[in-house]
């Protein structure tokens, strides 16, 4: 339990610190990749459920993008819900920055084969199954 606590951390700090050239956290980035993703306006409360977060941390992550012009609030036909979508500044910087994203991703499990990556997937996945 210590070494997946320990490489968890590793990974963790190595994040915080790529994201944090660019005044985000992993979660904030997470958000904008959702959005893309999805190829429509989501509310926050699906978001959240997407990234297993509560609806407030949602609301703060989304009220930085938004600040940054990354992302914006748009009102629906019911007026508790506002969806989010991404803006054309937040479409180029998840361009400008999906190769070092998924460069460093592939670094972090470069000692790993193919193999032994689907299988630390498969196992990690049996860990957090209830």
């Amino acid at each position: 339990m210590l070494r997946l606590m320990r490489v968890g951390d590793r990974l963790w700090r190595a994040s915080d610190e790529r994201f944090s050239r660019w005044g985000l956290t992993d979660n904030h980035y997470n958000v904008l990749r959702i959005l893309n993703g999805a190829g429509e306006p989501l509310s926050q409360v699906e978001i959240g459920r997407r990234m297993l977060s509560s609806r407030a941390n949602v609301t703060k992550l989304v009220d930085l993008l938004e600040a940054r012009g990354l992302v914006a609030r748009r009102a629906c036909g019911d007026r508790r819900v506002n969806h989010v979508v991404l803006t054309d500044p937040g479409l180029r910087f998840l361009a400008d920055t999906i190769d070092e994203v998924q460069s460093a991703a592939f670094g972090a499990m470069s000692r790993l084969s193919r193999a032994d990556q689907k299988t630390l997937f498969r196992l990690l996945g049996r860990l957090l199954d209830d």
